[in-house]
């Protein structure tokens, strides 16, 4: 439900592309696997970046651009709503058109950015010492025993690193952005990132490629 939240925030409508033959990479797996964008919607610019925290961990981690982005939201949506109390308080009238109309709109803008830091800055991560990928909180215990879904991947169910684009447009411009998904052995697909930067994410998908010892699966 968030999810569609923050797609309607962005004012996005996917368009079709080229299509990718896998065949060309002479692999069963990629046959069996799916060539559509695992996430709808993503952004014109990076959101996140590559971190080495140690020999054994990289993180995705928020740029700088991308939590200034999210916090637009989340002042101007404050600030209309702090106004909009202080125009009730001057009119005494909470029900006229101009206070509630204020109110919606900054409740919904307050909203937005509170959701889009929440799942912007959400931890993406890849650690040897647990071997898996993982994001959001996971309880260790968890990890242990776990199976490729839409959240996590152990190392071992690694089969590749895939890279796909999908184009975008809103009522100013169109614009295309990448996707990076885990690869299972069975053709199970998690997602890692999504953003708009193609160098990037071309030059993360390399560094993750050596750090966990598959291929890179460039289908943009």
């Amino acid at each position: 439900m968030f999810r569609k939240l923050i797609d309607k925030l962005n004012s996005l409508s996917t368009e079709g592309s080229e299509a990718f033959d896998p065949s060309t990479l002479n692999d069963p797996v990629a046959m069996k696997t799916e060539w559509s964008p695992l996430e709808k919607g993503g952004s014109n610019f990076c959101t996140r970046k590559l971190v080495r925290v140690s020999p054994q961990r990289y993180e995705f981690r928020a740029t700088v651009g991308a939590i200034a982005f999210y916090s637009i939201f989340f002042f101007i949506g404050v600030g209309v709503s702090f106004f909009s109390i202080s125009q009730f308080l001057s009119s005494g009238r909470i029900f006229s058109a101009e206070v509630l109309f204020l109110g919606v709109f900054g409740l919904i803008f307050t909203s937005a950015g509170v959701l889009l830091f929440y799942f912007g800055t959400k931890r993406v991560v890849f650690d040897m010492q647990h071997g898996c990928f993982w994001k959001g909180k996971i309880p260790d215990d968890e990890l242990i025993y776990a199976t490729a879904n839409e959240l996590l991947m152990p190392f071992k169910e690694i089969h590749s690193i895939q890279l796909i684009s999908e184009h975008l447009s809103d009522s100013d411009s169109s614009y295309y952005s990448y996707e990076m998904n885990l690869v299972s052995k069975d053709g199970v697909r998690t997602n890692v990132i999504d953003h708009g930067n193609l160098e990037k994410i071309r030059e993360d998908a390399s560094t993750l490629s050596e750090f966990l010892d598959v291929p890179v699966w460039d289908g943009i």
